[in-house]
């Protein structure tokens, strides 16, 4: 499902999913990774941005804004 694609997950895991799956491109020192219909993120707080990013991909960056705002959560918006 993700060969050739790129792709992140948390720091900790980033070299066995690179080991374990070689056709993969993984990214690191990134939040999140979009590829259109599979996205990734490297963990938590990482999760939490990718989610902005949709809701700024479907709704658009006013709506994210004040999503992270009601949230009290500081968005990175870039992957």
């Amino acid at each position: 499902m993700l060969d050739g694609l790129e792709v992140t997950t948390h720091w900790e895991d980033l070299e066995e999913l690179g080991r374990r799956f070689p056709r993969v491109k993984v990214r690191r020192n990134v939040r999140w990774v979009d590829e259109g219909n599979i996205l990734t993120s490297a963990g938590i707080s990482a999760g939490i941005d990718l989610s902005l990013h949709l809701v700024q991909r479907q709704a658009g960056e006013d709506l994210a804004k004040a999503t992270a705002r009601q949230m009290d959560f500081e968005w990175v918006a870039a992957g």
